[in-house]
């Protein structure tokens, strides 16, 4: 990954982000929300998409922020850490943990968790969406 050009990382981070990104919503009283948020288990396109936040779209890191999903039987603490130390976001900028309920005794869940990146700044999701809409074009219909 560190061999990325700028365009191929472009390219790679926009379209994560077309596919498991979040799209402009509206809240309760009508106020629309520009909120960069990516939702993924798979440790490269977390990290993927974390690179073309920094590198491409200029993310203030601060900002950066992530919440973890996870199950029962999960070491909330220990993939804390894993995510942290993965992604080079602190652990005090982790929201809430989700704790999910296990679907069926069957079912495997990631031993990882799933972690969802959080951006909220008005300008880069707008940048975003412009790169997508260039690479991409424009959707039919407007979300």
């Amino acid at each position: 990954m560190e061999s990325l050009s700028k365009s191929a990382l472009t390219f790679l981070g926009s379209a994560l982000y077309l596919c498991e990104g979040t799209k402009a919503r509206v809240s309760g009283n009508g106020h629309k929300i520009f909120a960069v948020e990516f939702t993924n288990k798979d440790e490269r396109a977390v990290l993927i998409f974390l690179k073309f936040l920094r590198e491409v779209i200029g993310a203030d890191e601060l900002r950066i922020k992530a919440e973890l999903f996870i199950y029962p039987d999960h070491n909330e603490q220990n993939l804390v850490n894993y995510w942290s130390e993965l992604t080079g976001i602190s652990r005090n900028r982790f929201n809430k943990t989700i704790l999910l309920k296990q679907k069926n005794i069957k079912f495997k869940p990631n031993p990882i968790g799933t972690l969802k990146v959080r951006y909220s700044h008005k300008e880069h999701f707008l940048k975003i969406q412009d790169i997508i809409d260039g690479i991409f074009g424009r959707p039919n219909v407007n979300y």
